[in-house]
């Protein structure tokens, strides 16, 4: 069963939905479709999410993008006695919630504890979460994960070498970055970092469709665009 799934990732932008389907095969990963989607704020905007969704199987798992610039990232200390992993959590949200001045009830959150005595913790706006999907339950569809873009690009580091630091996006406003130790957004280009790129030239590139074993043409112009996508695709098992 597992093989048989789509894995969507569906990456939502202010002009286009961009999503691709990849399948799990012995050989790596398949690409089974890809979609842009236009939208211009109409009712038909609806519309186009549904049939895209009619147009998946049954068996699919959607990763959603969520912007990174949207996102607050906080490395809390652990507390000194060992707590129950929902005690754990209802202690991260309040020391997160001091930390910020906000209601705990307005914040989601999710987080890791990493090798040091510390949680790093990326939280956001409940009512930001809420307005995506808001977004997509006017269209029947309903998002398995929701990711930050940029942290979806950290599927991508597996295919580097050990000398090559991350990979960078550019979304049109901000500079979308991923390495081994974390992941963000900048106004410029991290140093020594690979840019997303389907086409070689004089940069540093990573092509994110190199990444996907079996491809079947045609494949889309301006292909760079779907690099979020496809890492989104990648996330989970």
């Amino acid at each position: 069963m597992a093989y048989r799934r789509w894995h969507v990732g569906l990456h939502i932008q202010p002009e286009c939905v961009l999503s691709v389907a990849l399948q799990r095969t012995r050989a790596g990963w398949a690409l089974r479709r890809w979609w842009r989607l236009p939208l211009d704020g109409a009712p038909g905007d609806a519309a186009r999410l549904r049939q895209w969704r009619r147009e998946l199987p049954l068996q699919h798992r959607i990763a959603l993008a969520f912007p990174a610039a949207k996102t607050l990232q906080k490395t809390l200390p652990r507390p000194q006695l060992t707590l129950l992993e929902s005690d754990e959590k209802r202690w991260i949200a309040g020391t997160l919630a001091q930390h910020l001045d906000m209601p705990q009830a307005d914040l989601v959150f999710d987080y890791a504890a990493s090798d040091t005595a510390e949680f790093t913790v990326t939280a956001a706006r409940k009512r930001d979460i809420a307005q995506l999907q808001e977004r997509l339950n006017e269209a029947g569809i309903l998002a398995d994960v929701i990711t930050p873009d940029a942290c979806a690009l950290q599927n991508f580091l597996p295919w580097l070498t050990d000398t090559q630091p991350g990979v960078t996006w550019h979304n049109g406003e901000l500079w979308l970055w991923a390495t081994r130790s974390g992941w963000g957004c900048s106004q410029e280009a991290g140093p020594g970092l690979l840019q997303c790129a389907a086409e070689p030239d004089e940069r540093c590139y990573f092509n994110p469709w190199k990444t996907i074993s079996q491809l079947y043409p045609p494949l889309p112009e301006a292909a760079d665009d779907f690099a979020i996508a496809i890492a989104l695709a990648m996330s989970g098992r």
